[in-house]
């Protein structure tokens, strides 16, 4: 199966990895003969996000809520009242509030007073309440060292002309992996490197702004790497000798703290000849965001090529996708799905050879960062 179609099954799970129940809560205003509840979906009110506010009193002519200050109000005739709000609600002008910091305790809640009236036969009743909203935390860390170690399913394929089969295995083994992240000022960078029992790699991703916009800034990005498969030992002739790849390349990326998007066009060599690459590269750390979230997610479509037929050019190819979702304070549920193609074209059609690898990736990570 092609790993397009392996990563938008990953893309559809990653909510399901990172999501649950949305939590209701009631409150009951009054009570006795004439109660009024007040229910809330989800019960706090999160940046960037809305909450579903209900209120019912049975027999109610109208039901009226507003901001302490009137800035906002919503009323109707009826005896339920069902309105969303957001974090600008009962605010003059919408305003950036992030969570302060006392005696080294986070403060991640703001309260916000409500005045909420029913009424009943032009008799009406008033009742004071608080919303509480989630403030952000203002990610000040600049660095993020992550260490990790994950279970590879792998399912490999060499393969002749004529679709002779040279090593078909399937397999499970384990991957040390060490990532250092850091992002400051113009700069962005990653070293990542990881060791399994037969491939090992490490690569260098480095991003700087040129062009500082308001909410997103321009630049140029550059990438580089070496990794080296030992399974391919197994294949006929120049496998044996191939590898060991070498890839570098340089291109326009578009950039946010701690967010980098970027193509770029380079070089690759495995030590027979020497490809052009062509690459689109995704990295969003959540450790380092403007605003700390609890996913870092990095995706990458690569291929390489060079002289010959437009078929014939098309010498390697890599689509890979992997997440980290934080379920602790520093550790992290990783994921990861890839695919990787390999062929060598020969003038003779009957020496081709390629090769495929197949990967899925779970395990756990634990992160560092100031």
């Amino acid at each position: 199966m092609r790993a397009s179609r392996f990563i938008g099954v990953g893309l559809l799970a990653l909510p399901l990895i990172a999501g649950c129940a949305v939590p209701t809560g009631s409150t009951h205003l009054a009570t006795g003969p004439e109660p009024v509840e007040m229910r809330m979906t989800p019960t706090v009110l999160y940046s960037g996000g809305r909450t579903q506010v209900v209120i019912r009193s049975p027999g109610a002519d109208s039901i009226d809520l507003q901001s302490e200050n009137g800035v906002d109000r919503y009323w109707r005739a009826d005896s339920v009242l069902t309105v969303w709000l957001g974090p600008e609600f009962g605010e003059i002008e919408p305003m950036d509030r992030y969570a302060p910091t006392y005696n080294g305790q986070v403060l991640a809640y703001f309260k916000k007073p409500v005045r909420i009236s029913a009424c009943r036969h032009g008799h009406c009743r008033e009742f004071r309440h608080e919303i509480a909203v989630k403030l952000p935390e203002h990610n000040e860390r600049v660095v993020a060292l992550t260490a990790g170690w994950s279970t590879v399913f792998a399912r490999r394929t060499i393969r002749g002309a004529n679709r002779t089969v040279f090593l078909q295995d399937a397999l499970n083994s384990g991957v040390w992996s060490l990532n250092g992240e850091w992002s400051a000022g113009p700069w962005n960078g990653r070293v990542q490197g990881f060791a399994g029992s037969d491939d090992q790699g490490a690569w260098l991703d480095l991003s700087r702004v040129v062009k500082r916009g308001n909410d997103m800034s321009y630049g140029l990005a550059m990438h580089a790497g070496v990794t080296r498969s030992d399974w391919l030992d197994a294949g006929p002739g120049h496998l044996t000798s191939s590898r060991t790849v070498y890839r570098a390349g340089i291109g326009p990326s578009i950039m946010v703290k701690g967010i980098t998007a970027s193509t770029q066009l380079g070089i690759y060599t495995d030590g027979l000849e020497t490809l052009q690459i062509a690459s689109t590269r995704l990295s969003i750390n959540g450790n380092l965001t403007s605003v700390r979230h609890p996913m870092t997610i990095t995706a990458e479509k690569t291929f390489a090529f060079g002289g010959g037929a437009i078929v014939a050019r098309r010498r390697d190819a890599l689509e890979k996708l992997s997440a980290a979702v934080r379920v602790l304070d520093d550790f992290a549920l990783n994921v990861g799905l890839s695919s990787h193609r390999i062929a060598w074209p020969e003038q003779d059609p009957s020496m081709d050879v390629s090769a495929s690898e197949t990967r899925i990736i779970l395990g756990g990570q634990y992160t560092v960062t100031w």
